[in-house]
């Protein structure tokens, strides 16, 4: 076989082998890169405080839900939301009202302020600082 035939060969089998690659969505990207490890990052502080941390995952949102024994105190979701010129994380947080006894969500961009940002801007720290904020302004400590 010529050379030219094993080159275009290799040229087929890189192609074929790079299709069947998964390829991420940048949302899922920063699911897996960002917003997971950034919830496990909180994980082991919260539970330094008696709170029991889950941490579950999907292509299309991530979740920190944290209890103090078994009433849940937060539930902190991120979520793909579409603007008019790009996809943006916001966060949909449930808590329990001021009297504790009905579950009430909100909904939060991560960053304050407006949108003026890209999804890669978004690092770790923002991520832990929006849940923190979220959870120590709106978290009643029962003790």
């Amino acid at each position: 076989m010529a050379d030219w035939q094993n080159t275009l060969d290799s040229f087929f089998k890189e192609s074929e082998k790079a299709d069947n690659e998964p390829k991420l969505t940048p949302f899922e990207s920063f699911v897996t890169e960002v917003a997971v490890p950034a919830f496990e990052e909180l994980r082991p502080a919260l539970e330094k405080h008696g709170r029991r941390v889950v941490v579950r995952s999907s292509a299309s949102s991530a979740v920190i839900t944290v209890f103090d024994g078994t009433t849940e105190e937060i539930m902190y979701r991120l979520q793909e939301r579409t603007l008019p010129d790009r996809r943006l994380p916001y966060a949909q947080v449930r808590m329990r009202e001021r009297g504790g006894l009905r579950l009430v969500t909100v909904e939060a961009m991560l960053r304050p302020g407006n949108s003026d940002y890209h999804i890669e801007d978004i690092t770790r720290t923002d991520v832990i600082n929006s849940v923190l904020q979220h959870y120590m302004s709106r978290v009643k400590l029962t003790r």
